[in-house]
């Protein structure tokens, strides 16, 4: 009987074994924070509860050896809903330093007013700034607003999609660039939550200039999140920026994948 326990036990785990490998060879993390759009949809509420929302975090990091890294980092999402009103903050901050070397640097606000109208129907209004040494860019500032429309939400599914107004000013690391733009901002939000130990939401943007069309920016994030037993559960990112007309030196396309297991006892 303690034979067959132990055969069962080592037959068990190889198979776990096999699986994790089969996982990490098909998703290899690649990135970081690349972000040329930021996804907003994602840290939205739709709740009605006239409480605030939200989640407060601070990062700091020290290591020092033969050379000293410091990481130093803060997040803030923050959400209140009022009768028809709802006020939505957000900020983000990154940076990470190499004895005398800045690795990363990078940074954004977010500030969003939105207004119910109908069941199905709300107009939201925001500002934005942002800063990301890693491609390049400056400082990017937005001012946008438009309708959002609710096409379907149901106790397994929702999707969102909003066509919206965006004015931006935009410098980059490049001596004495800078760009002003009338852009089209156009999301699509879809979030699967139906089954238990399955969840997943897919968010696309494209944000052409209203002039030249062949100036534009493309944006789609996966998430995904599997229970694999009671304990144990495997996460999924996967987000692509696409620009079309990058700063100098930065690619078209940025990728960011990120997988995670994750154990709770």
């Amino acid at each position: 009987m303690f034979e067959r326990f132990l055969f069962s036990t080592l037959l068990f785990l190889r198979t776990l074994k096999r699986l994790i490998l089969f996982i990490c060879l098909i998703f290899t993390y690649v990135g970081a924070q690349c972000q040329q759009v930021i996804n907003i949809e994602s840290k939205q509420y739709d709740n009605k509860d006239t409480v605030w929302h939200g989640n407060i975090e601070f990062l700091f990091n020290l290591l020092q050896n033969q050379n000293q890294v410091i990481s130093i980092g803060n997040k803030f999402n923050i959400s209140r809903t009022h009768d028809i009103h709802t006020y939505l903050f957000l900020n983000e901050f990154n940076f990470i330093r190499a004895n005398t070397q800045n690795l990363d640097y990078n940074t954004y606000q977010h500030a969003r007013y939105k207004r119910t109208i109908s069941t199905w129907l709300s107009g939201e209004a925001f500002a934005q700034t942002q800063f990301n040494q890693q491609i390049g860019l400056k400082f990017r500032g937005l001012l946008g607003a438009g309708p959002r429309m609710r096409l379907m939400y149901s106790d397994s599914m929702k999707v969102f999609v909003g066509p919206m107004w965006m004015y931006e000013y935009e410098e980059t690391t490049e001596a004495a660039a800078r760009n002003v733009h009338n852009r089209l901002s156009l999301y699509v939000s879809f979030l699967y939550f139906k089954e238990k130990n399955f969840n997943f939401d897919i968010v696309a943007y494209y944000q052409p200039d209203l002039v030249e069309f062949s100036n534009y920016r493309l944006m789609s994030e996966i998430k995904a999140q599997w229970l694999i037993t009671r304990k144990l559960g495997f996460r999924f990112s996967l987000s692509q920026n696409y620009n079309s007309v990058p700063p100098p030196g930065i690619p078209n396309n940025l990728l960011n994948i990120k997988n995670s297991f994750v154990y709770n006892f």
